[in-house]
Formats: C-alpha cells, structure tokens, sequence
C-alpha cells in the first residue's frame, strides 16, 4: 500500500496540470487572435513576407514584432508603421506602444503561416495578354497620328497597344478569380 498516493497530492498533480494546460491553450488562443488582426491590418502582399507576428508585453506597453524575410518589405512596413498602429487601436482596441520589424534569419526565413498551402505567393499568377479588338486599335492609331515624328508614333501606338492588352488580362483574371 505504500506505492498508492494520497488523493491529495493526485488531486494537486490533476490541478496543476489542467492550470498549466489552460494556461498554454490561453497562449495558443492569444496568438491565433493576433495572427488574425495582422492578417485584416495588412495588405495581402505583406502576409505573403511575414514570418512571424507577436504582441509582447512589457508592464503596461504593448510591443509589436513582425518578422519578414526580406528587408525591401521590412522598409515599406516600416513606412506604415503608425498607420498599422491606428488600424490595431482602431479595429481592436489594442493600443500598440512600439512596433518593432525584424528580418528573419536561417530556418525560420522559410516559415510562412499566412501563405496558401499552395506555398507561391498569391501575386504569381501570370497575366496573358488579351488582344485589343480591331476597332480600338483603329481609335489609338487616330489619337497617335497628330505625332509628326513616324519612329515615336509607332513607338507610342506599340506601347499603348500593349499596356491595353496586358491590363485587359489583368481585368479578366480578376473577373474570373470574383466569379469563384
């Protein structure tokens, strides 16, 4: 009988367990919400860079890291860093004292938890050119025929042209990605 434990000390070991379980899963709940702001506080393009996304506290200050992988997007984060703020005190009531942004490193540069599964980011997609109908062509040649100098003419009507196809994809693409 010795090797049976107290219902005491089973009881203790039952409630500190489930204290410590509770407190994890209120961690895990904490870092599920702030990964859910970030994603409505960002433009898509900076989910497709992100690392990582914390909010720290230190006393009474809130502190807000992010991690990317490249520090092209670091800088433009950075130039948008009080306007993110805002939109967290604004949208969720979270008062953001410091924002820190960070460039990953070794491994963790290859961690992306708003990326489809797919992996590529969602801007990958490549346009396809959709040919201007005749009759708009005809138009763009009447603007472009008051240009005295013929190798600019035919420059600007080439280059007209085909920025008109190539936005004409991209409008089509955007219609049939709305459509699903």
């Amino acid at each position: 009988m010795s090797s049976m434990k107290s219902f005491s000390s089973v009881l203790q070991n039952s409630l500190r367990s489930t204290a410590a379980s509770s407190e994890l899963a209120a961690k895990a709940a904490r870092a599920n919400k702030v990964k859910q702001m970030w994603r409505e506080a960002v433009d898509p393009v900076f989910l497709d860079h992100t690392n990582a996304v914390y909010i720290v506290r230190e006393g009474d200050e809130k502190t807000l890291i992010v991690y990317v992988d490249d520090s092209m997007f670091a800088a433009e984060l950075n130039a948008r860093r009080e306007l993110i703020k805002l939109k967290f005190l604004q949208k969720f009531n979270e008062e953001i004292e410091e924002f820190k942004i960070l460039i990953s490193r070794g491994r963790y540069k290859q961690n992306y938890p708003f990326r489809d599964q797919g992996g590529d980011p969602f801007y990958v997609e490549p346009a396809v050119r959709v040919p201007l109908p005749e009759e708009r062509k005809a138009e763009l040649e009447e603007q472009c025929s008051l240009i005295s100098d013929e190798r600019l003419r035919k420059s600007l009507l080439k280059a007209m042209i085909s920025d008109l196809e190539w936005k004409s994809g991209i409008e089509k693409r955007k219609s049939n990605n709305r459509a699903l």
